[in-house]
């Protein structure tokens, strides 16, 4: 067993776990994780219910601060579920891909050069997704939890949920309150890192198998002469980059377009926010929160239309016109597929890269000074 093969087994229990959140498959899988994810639906629903009853009840008095927090963390927290409930509906696609990444690291290559770029590729994909597992989720928590204490601290955001049938004037119950806002928070940065993760490792395998042909291009007309039926594993695995692609594309379709669009709703309210006060340590919070929302899947998105477009070229420049003329005809063919575009699509209309991300920032922030101006 190869040691990329390994390092995969260790880590696909994590993996399915990640696949299931994001799925809602309560069904299949360990009763651990079952009664995890389980717990985080109903967490979720009174979250959900708690912020809608203190919504309600803020409204007919006035539409402060606290309302308009409260309303983008409810935007926040139903934006995910509603990307759980769609990709409840994907799961085969899910599992397909899960299938397809695993024997990719279940591929073993008796020559040495080729074993050695399979190697080096999968296991940078190990790695990086172990430094975001480790990272990104610690910076999630330390985050939520300074936003906790801010609104402890600051009047003018407080409590954004209301638990109903209690109004006792009690000041533990009150401090209490705090407490359980906190922790609803860290349930809800807990389920849309493990979420934004899952994404994450499955655009990285893809990456990893761009990169993978990529290099096999490169040593096509070296191991040719060796291997007479090498070409053949070029084409095997160009059609199954672009089956990953096209997975990959159909399951964040529409969950994408969801995030990019509660992204702009974020920034706009965060940079008017931020205008309004600079020297508020929330305003910077909601910033954050609206760049993690949404960056995971546009620097994917952007990295494999980066290496579609690399391998297109690294195609285009190799010695096709000395392979034989039954493999010419095939490699031309492969190379009028390599000329297509290739990439992750919000709703199948947006191109969903690092361009969008910062486009919706520009959006965001115009939008934030015409209406700052026209206060003024």
């Amino acid at each position: 067993m190869t040691r990329y093969l390994e390092e995969f087994i260790k880590k696909r229990s994590s993996i399915d776990y990640l696949i299931a959140l994001s799925t809602l498959d309560v069904i299949s899988g360990t009763v651990k994780n079952r009664l995890k994810i389980l717990s985080l639906i109903i967490s979720h629903c009174f979250y959900i219910y708690f912020l809608l009853n203190h919504v309600k009840n803020v409204i007919i008095s006035q539409i402060n601060i606290n309302f308009m927090w409260t309303f983008l963390i409810l935007l926040l927290v139903s934006d995910y579920v509603a990307i759980m409930i769609l990709n409840g509906f994907k799961k085969k696609n899910f599992h397909r891909l899960i299938q397809n990444i695993q024997e990719l690291f279940e591929e073993k290559e008796e020559d040495e050069e080729l074993d050695g770029i399979l190697k080096n590729h999968l296991m940078m994909v190990l790695k990086i997704f172990n430094l975001l597992q480790r990272w990104e989720m610690r910076l999630g928590f330390i985050l939520t939890i300074f936003a906790g204490i801010n609104f402890r601290l600051n009047e003018d955001l407080g409590l954004v949920l209301e638990i109903p049938f209690i109004t006792s004037e009690n000041i533990f119950w009150r401090e209490s309150q705090y407490i359980f806002q906190t922790a609803f928070g860290l349930v809800t940065a807990y389920n849309m890192i493990s979420i934004n993760l899952g994404i994450s490792f499955l655009g990285l395998a893809i990456i990893s198998e761009f990169n993978i042909l990529t290099d096999y291009m490169k040593v096509l007309h070296e191991k040719i002469k060796t291997e007479p039926k090498f070409f053949r594993k070029i084409i095997k695995r160009h059609c199954s980059v672009i089956e990953n692609v096209n997975l990959l594309n159909d399951i964040i379709s529409e969950s994408s377009f969801m995030q990019i669009f509660a992204n702009c709703v974020i920034f706009l309210f965060g940079f008017s926010f931020l205008m309004k006060s600079s020297y508020s340590f929330a305003n910077y919070m909601i910033l954050a929160a609206g760049l993690m929302l949404s960056i995971h899947v546009c620097v994917l998105g952007h990295f494999i239309r980066i290496k579609a477009y690399k391998l297109s070229d690294t195609l285009y420049l190799t010695n096709w016109y000395e392979l034989s003329l039954v493999d010419q005809k095939t490699f031309l063919i492969i190379l009028g597929m390599a000329q297509r575009e290739y990439g992750l699509k919000a709703a199948g209309m947006y191109d969903v890269t690092l361009y969008t991300l910062v486009q919706i920032s520009n959006i965001g922030f115009s939008y934030c000074a015409i209406l700052y101006s026209l206060c003024l």
